[in-house]
């Protein structure tokens, strides 16, 4: 996929020093979740994230030449209580998932964000793995690209009786079956 850097961006990467921040929005049914590796709050895209410092992880995203569906893991640690009942019964499969990157620089009042982040990864949210290791909990999101659609199989046929399924009404494919059987003669 190309991808187009602005001038600041570009900037930032020919700097000898370099300091990337992670963004993820998960839009859960129940509401978004806005967070990102810095402290505090931040404004990216007219959207508030809330900052977690290394609270958060971001596995490595792998871009291929090839068509195939290449998925990432987002872990959070230290998940408070309030938010971990919404994680358990939200039916948080198949929610949109964007992993966002972007750059700080150093400044006298502190740390500021250069230009808009931009996006690294889109997908939808699989499974999730919850670790209770008694002083800490943390939550683990397996996150897919929207092509691992692709790789399911499709249980449908082209019969009058599938097509019923979606259009009662629709008679378009009733002669598929008699087109087994016919013999179509050419150049007579």
């Amino acid at each position: 996929m190309t991808r187009v850097l602005t001038t600041n961006i570009s900037n930032e990467l020919d700097n000898e020093t370099v300091k990337a921040f992670f963004a993820v929005k998960i839009e859960f049914p129940s509401g978004t979740l806005r967070m990102w590796t810095g402290l505090g709050e931040a404004t990216i895209s007219s959207e508030t994230y809330t900052g977690l410092g290394n609270l958060i992880g971001v596995s490595r995203v792998e871009e291929s030449e090839e068509l195939k569906a290449t998925g990432i893991e987002l872990s959070l640690s230290g998940v408070p209580s309030s938010l971990l009942g919404t994680m358990l019964t939200d039916s948080y499969q198949g929610s949109p998932v964007t992993v966002f990157m972007g750059f700080l620089s150093e400044n006298s009042t502190g740390d500021t964000i250069i230009a808009d982040p931009f996006t690294i990864y889109k997908g939808q949210a699989d499974t999730m793995n919850i670790a209770d290791g008694g002083s800490e909990l943390v939550v683990s999101l397996k996150v897919e690209n929207r092509i691992i659609a692709l790789e399911e199989r499709r249980n449908r046929r082209y019969t009058e009786e599938d097509q019923k399924i979606d259009q009662s009404s629709d008679d378009s494919l009733r002669f598929i079956a008699g087109l087994q059987s016919k013999e179509i003669s050419w150049g007579r």
